[in-house]
């Protein structure tokens, strides 16, 4: 039996403008199994990097929890405050983050960064942590570890970089790794290594991975299943081969016909017309509808998140909410 490890219920958040609440996340739920990966996608704009956010306590100011809830074990965020999170941010639950350069400190040594998070979840002396913070740098692939210890992030490339924020991450044995656009700012050969180290790792540690991502061939690298969210919502979530094979939303279906294909010529990549809704400015109905080439009458309505056959969840009328696999109007 596959044991869940982290389960996301309704999760709405957002500003308060004037007199009405905005969710920039509004109302998701999913879950996150032992030892997967779990992928979210969509185009900026649409909420991943939010959600991301969410599960780490780390709203940015002027965004507040509006409804819902977290649950790791028998843990359930929606009732932590600040001093709560501090005690589960890199224990049961760590982060990547986009650029490893703002998220170091310039002013501290590496090793006194790794040192920091051991001492700060775990009662050991400094000379125990000083020896798991080198033990994790041989874990992550840094080449002369001991002298990096003793070296300031401006010293390091931007691929060391990373890998030092993975050590970070990793140093007390987290549950749950979010990795927020990993690689968004490395070179193609770069990028390979890191993907390989996740994976790596992840087989030696037994962790979970949300890989947040716009990357669709990180994606079917490194994911199980696959969430893709539009304006806030999920619209289609499946295992990574059916997303790929038989993409379901329409939405889905033109992030897929983006995407170059060496055996086809063209002369121009296909688009999405348009662009993802701000929020506070949601169409009535499906928030895809005024950009999808198939939206008919019934789009005015917003369609439910069913489970079609194949186990696949879609947001979209194309599919009959009571048979959930018929497709009941496909005219362009």
């Amino acid at each position: 039996m596959v044991s869940k490890v982290m389960h996301v219920e309704n999760l709405q958040v957002g500003i308060h403008d004037e007199d009405r609440d905005i969710a920039i996340v509004n109302g998701i739920s999913f879950h996150l199994n032992k030892a997967e990966t779990l992928g979210i996608v969509g185009e900026s704009g649409c909420g991943k990097s939010m959600t991301s956010l969410s599960l780490m306590g780390l709203l940015p100011p002027g965004v507040v929890w509006q409804d819902g809830d977290i649950q790791v074990g028998d843990l359930h965020f929606k009732q932590f405050n600040n001093k709560d999170w501090r005690k589960v941010r890199g224990k049961k639950v760590s982060m990547i983050f986009q650029e490893p350069m703002s998220s170091l400190n310039p002013v501290y040594t590496i090793g006194s960064q790794i040192v920091e998070m051991i001492l700060s979840h775990e009662t050991v002396s400094k000379k125990v942590a000083k020896y798991r913070a080198l033990e994790m740098l041989k874990l992550v692939g840094i080449p002369r570890p001991e002298q990096v210890l003793n070296d300031y992030p401006h010293q390091l490339s931007g691929g060391m970089r990373q890998r030092i924020m993975i050590a970070i991450a990793l140093a007390c044995n987290p549950e749950i790794l979010i990795a927020d656009e990993p690689t968004t700012a490395l070179d193609v050969t770069i990028q390979a290594q890191i993907l390989e180290l996740m994976k790596s790792l992840q087989e030696k540690l037994h962790m979970s991975i949300v890989l947040i991502t716009h990357d669709l061939g990180v994606v079917s690298e490194m994911c199980d299943r696959v969430i893709v969210m539009y304006a806030g919502e999920i619209v289609e979530e499946a295992n990574v081969v059916n997303l790929f094979d038989y993409p379901k939303h329409p939405y889905t279906q033109g992030l897929m016909e983006s995407l170059p294909n060496i055996s086809e010529q063209k002369e121009y990549l296909s688009s999405i017309p348009g662009v993802v809704p701000a929020p506070g400015s949601m169409p009535e109905g499906c928030r895809f509808a005024p950009r999808c080439k198939k939206a008919f009458d019934k789009c005015s309505e917003k369609p439910p998140l069913i489970t079609t056959t194949d186990g696949t969840r879609v947001q979209c009328w194309l599919y009959d909410p009571e048979t959930a696999s018929e497709v009941i109007h496909n005219e362009a």
